[in-house]
C-alpha cells in the first residue's frame, strides 16, 4: 500500500463556507479557511476561499516557506508575481513559488472576486511577510 492509498480510520471532513466566519483583513479581502491542521483533518496544506471586493487588493507579501495556488472561481484578478502582471478570469489558476512576493487586486468595479487557495505548508499568520 502506498501513501496515496493509505487508509485512515478518521471520519470525513465536511464544511460550508456559509458555515465559517471570515478573517476580515480590513482592505476589502475576506479569508474563510475551510480545511487545515486545525480543522478539516488534513495536516500538510490549507484551502481557503478568497473574496476579495471590488477595487481592492491584497497587501504585497511572501511566504519564505509556502507554496500558493490560486483558481478564479469567478471575477477578474490582476495578479503580480515578482513585478510580472498577470490578468485572470474564471477558471484560470495560477501558482506561487515560495518566496515569490505577490499581491492579487480584484480589477472588476463591480463583481467580487473570489478566489479557491491552497498552501503548502499550511499557512500561518507567522509565514505571511508584507511588503506593503
Amino acid at each position: 500500500m502506498t501513501a496515496c492509498t493509505k487508509l485512515t480510520n478518521k471520519v470525513p471532513y465536511v464544511i460550508n463556507k456559509a458555515n465559517v466566519a471570515p478573517r476580515d483583513t480590513g482592505y476589502g479581502e475576506r479569508v474563510y479557511e475551510l480545511a487545515g491542521p486545525l480543522e478539516g483533518n488534513i495536516h500538510k496544506h490549507c484551502i481557503a476561499i478568497v473574496d476579495i471586493d471590488p477595487g481592492k487588493s491584497s497587501k504585497n507579501h511572501f511566504h519564505p516557506e509556502v507554496e500558493e495556488t490560486y483558481f478564479v472561481l469567478s471575477g477578474q484578478a490582476l495578479m503580480n508575481v515578482d513585478g510580472v502582471d498577470v490578468n485572470l478570469t474564471q477558471g484560470d489558476l495560477i501558482t506561487i513559488p515560495t518566496g515569490a512576493h505577490h499581491k492579487v487586486t480584484n480589477s472588476s468595479n463591480t463583481e467580487v472576486l473570489q478566489l479557491y487557495v491552497t498552501c503548502a505548508e499550511p499557512w500561518t499568520p507567522e509565514c505571511s511577510m508584507f511588503l506593503e
